[in-house]
């Protein structure tokens, strides 16, 4: 299966996953635009947006988020929403979420990867968010 397949098929695994957890969940589609998110979730008042990268080692680039992501993210923030995430699966089928304050703060500090030795102290199990 290609990158992009690959990809789009995390975005509708991680949507239902929400959904089947009382979530409501909008996938957007406006990829070949560059838009920033790739889902909203909505539940007990509470909008998230995330946007899922689907990592082909144990390993995720922080170089793979980009600018008019940070933008947008940062923006979403302004308007006073939930902190949006990065919904990181691995190989694994582990489920990572990244807080988009906390992948700048490492960006700031110099890290260019979460993996193995870093993920539990930067990202969080899905399971926190059901």
């Amino acid at each position: 299966m290609s990158n992009k397949k690959d990809g789009s098929a995390f975005e509708r695994e991680f949507a239902e996953k929400l959904s089947a957890n009382g979530y409501w969940v909008h996938l957007l589609r406006d990829n070949h635009n560059g838009q920033p998110f790739d889902l909203i979730a909505v539940r007990d008042g509470e909008a998230f947006a995330f946007d899922c990268k689907d990592c082909t080692s144990e390993k995720f680039l922080l170089s793979r988020i980009e600018e008019n992501q940070k933008t947008a993210m940062g923006l979403w923030m302004e308007c006073g929403n939930n902190e949006p995430m990065f919904a990181l699966r691995f190989p694994s089928q582990n489920i990572r979420l990244l807080k988009y304050s906390d992948a700048m703060d490492l960006e700031e500090i110099g890290i260019k990867a979460l993996s193995s030795g870093n993920l539990a102290i930067y990202t969080s199990p899905l399971r926190k968010l059901l």
